[in-house]
């Protein structure tokens, strides 16, 4: 069995780092275009692997569909009966462009911007108000659990960003040493006995110009979701 926790293109170890690597679940029914026989995704992927596979337009075309949709039957990997019921984002379009397209919640403050080379970046209310006023937009400062493929021993908690991928043999996986520089790394915890490592990587968001330029304009007049009283 394939290991979740490494990227399932190149099968080496895949941190998610926003922006460079991201997880894909298992309950969110996206096909595996890399399996030989069907089946659903449930790893992660370097954004690096994605762009160069040969399989890159069939996942796009994959996780579009999975972007839009909503509630939603599909046929599962043993055949059509009995059908899958697949949640997907429920998003819609609001912008294509020649490098990627962009989609809007229909229920919150949220925005996908997704790469026709496959990666795809998410957004939130306070990112797209950044964007609105010339900034640049940086990812959440939520904490990642990983799994770690071997333990790399109690110096884990002293590595920074491009010590810790060095470690683990993946720098080459995670674009140019000028942008992993940008990024604020921050180690919180390390548990040994099953390899978990808890961390913060907070982004400076890598947006085509196209996108900045749309979301911009956007943020100049979006009014944020509102739930009456009733709704709740």
């Amino acid at each position: 069995m394939d290991d979740i926790y490494c990227c399932r293109i190149c099968g080496e170890a895949a941190p998610p780092i926003e922006g460079f690597c991201e997880e894909i679940i298992g309950y969110r029914l996206i096909r595996d275009p890399w399996a030989d026989t069907p089946s659903f995704l449930d790893c992660n992927l370097h954004f690096s692997c994605l762009e160069e596979s040969g399989n890159r337009d069939r996942f796009h075309s994959e996780f579009l569909r999975f972007v839009q949709a909503g509630h939603e039957e599909i046929e599962g990997p043993d055949g059509p009966l009995p059908p899958l019921t697949r949640m997907g984002l429920g998003m819609f379009p609001v912008f294509s462009g020649d490098e990627c397209d962009i989609f809007q919640s229909r229920v919150s403050d949220r925005w996908a911007v997704v790469r026709r080379t496959g990666p795809w970046l998410g957004l939130g209310l306070s990112q797209l108000r950044v964007i609105g006023a010339g900034g640049v937009p940086v990812s959440p400062s939520d904490v990642t659990r990983y799994r770690l493929p071997a333990d790399l021993g109690d110096q884990v908690g002293d590595y920074d960003l491009p010590g810790l991928l060095g470690a683990l043999g993946v720098t080459h996986r995670y674009s140019d040493p000028a942008r992993l520089a940008r990024v604020e790394y921050r180690f919180v915890d390390y548990y040994p006995p099953k390899r978990l490592l808890d961390y913060v990587a907070a982004v400076p968001l890598d947006l085509p110009e196209e996108a900045r330029g749309f979301l911009a304009a956007h943020a100049q007049t979006y009014k944020p979701v509102t739930f009456d009283e009733q709704d709740v």
